[in-house]
């Protein structure tokens, strides 16, 4: 038999084949629609928080409290509690507790998990214009994992389109007390952890990266009970994230810090660091400036940055309708503490906002700075013993 007439009766074979057919064909499975979680920040902007073991899981709840329903906490245990709905569990074997510090094996339990962790992104998360990671850098779970779901953050916003990812993820973590860091494991996980971070921040991989210092607050404010410590922390860093949002969604009749203006200060790369200070003193020439200082000096997030590096800032002044109406020479005081901040921060822009607050006789100054280098000295003293 020739070639030819091999070809011809496989052919025939093929084309004579029946395929039987099965009767569940004819139906179909129906898909479950999961609505998209709707946001109640009310803010500017629509932000996704992904909170990463215990301390990211309460920095996170932190937000949702606030209306920031986009929430997802991962852990590797299933006893550190929150009040967020979507909670994953990525199991490490033969460790029903946790990672127990041990940064590699949160990390090996996150890459075995991660394709879940992205698909509950697309109805929890859905489309928002910025996601932000919260852990603490001392222990297992947040610190093995955050650089990872950072990258998965950054593959997602590129998933609903985005092209300037690194501008658009960035992270909350924070550096343990003195107390705690005096635990050799904590303290190499936050100094590892710390520095790969801030490389990322410093080469605008990530932004911003928010370091909150936990010795620093004890240190600060005495006064706090245990109960008041945490909580306080978390949130006080989300309330003044927040203020942000909300004010660049607000108008003002003298100076408007509008959405723009803060997505120049969110996205600009770097370190960031904010504060809010009372002026008692605004009727002096000085009063705002040195209550800016104070504010930079006081603030929860970590010290010994260089504020010549900063790229950006933003100040918002909220007064009292009262003090605008009737103080002279105030708007000379503002500004003269405006240029204090533009003379700190060197050549960054800044971004002003004057709003006028019709409930409150105070004046409050609200500071964000972003752009900033690592605080080197910070990370170093989690070395010296």
């Amino acid at each position: 038999m020739d070639l030819n007439a091999k070809r011809k009766l496989t052919t025939i074979g093929v084309f004579n084949m029946e395929i039987t057919t099965v009767d569940i064909e004819q139906y179909e499975v129906p898909v479950e629609e999961q609505p998209e979680v709707v946001d109640e920040s009310n803010g500017a902007l629509k932000i996704g928080i992904i909170g990463a073991g215990q301390c990211g899981g309460k920095i996170a709840e932190a937000f949702y409290r606030l209306g920031y329903k986009k929430v997802i906490t991962i852990n590797t245990t299933d006893q550190d509690t929150n009040d967020i709905p979507t909670k994953l569990v990525f199991r490490i074997a033969n460790k029903p507790g946790g990672a127990g510090k041990n940064m590699d094996e949160a990390e090996h339990a996150f890459v075995s998990n991660k394709d879940e962790l992205y698909n509950v992104f697309t109805h929890v998360i859905g489309k928002v214009d910025h996601m932000i990671v919260c852990a603490g850098l001392g222990g297992g779970s947040g610190g093995g994992s955050i650089t990872l779901v950072l990258d998965l953050a950054k593959k997602y916003m590129r998933y609903i389109g985005y092209d300037d990812v690194n501008s658009r993820v960035g992270a909350i973590v924070t550096l343990p007390t003195v107390g705690e860091a005096s635990s050799p494991i904590v303290a190499t996980n936050a100094f590892k952890k710390g520095q790969e971070l801030s490389k990322l921040a410093d080469t605008n991989q990530i932004s911003p990266l928010i370091v909150i210092d936990n010795d620093k607050i004890k240190n600060l404010y005495k006064g706090l009970t245990v109960a008041q410590f945490y909580p306080t922390i978390n949130n006080t860093i989300a309330q003044m994230f927040n203020v942000f949002n909300q004010i660049a969604k607000s108008s003002s009749e003298f100076v408007t810090f509008d959405a723009t203006d803060y997505i120049t200060v969110l996205q600009c790369g770097g370190h960031m660091t904010m504060g809010v200070t009372v002026v008692t003193d605004f009727q002096d020439k000085t009063g705002i400036s040195t209550a800016l200082k104070a504010n930079l000096a006081k603030t929860l997030l970590a010290s010994d940055f260089d504020l010549s590096t900063a790229k950006t800032a933003a100040v918002i002044v909220v007064a009292s309708r009262a003090a605008i109406n009737t103080i002279p020479g105030l708007m000379d005081n503002i500004e003269y503490g405006f240029d204090t901040i533009s003379s700190l921060t060197g050549n960054a822009t800044v971004h002003r906002g004057i709003y006028a607050d019709d409930k409150n006789d105070k004046i409050r100054v609200y500071t964000m700075i972003s752009g900033l280098t690592k605080p080197e000295k910070r990370y170093n003293r989690l070395t010296i013993k």
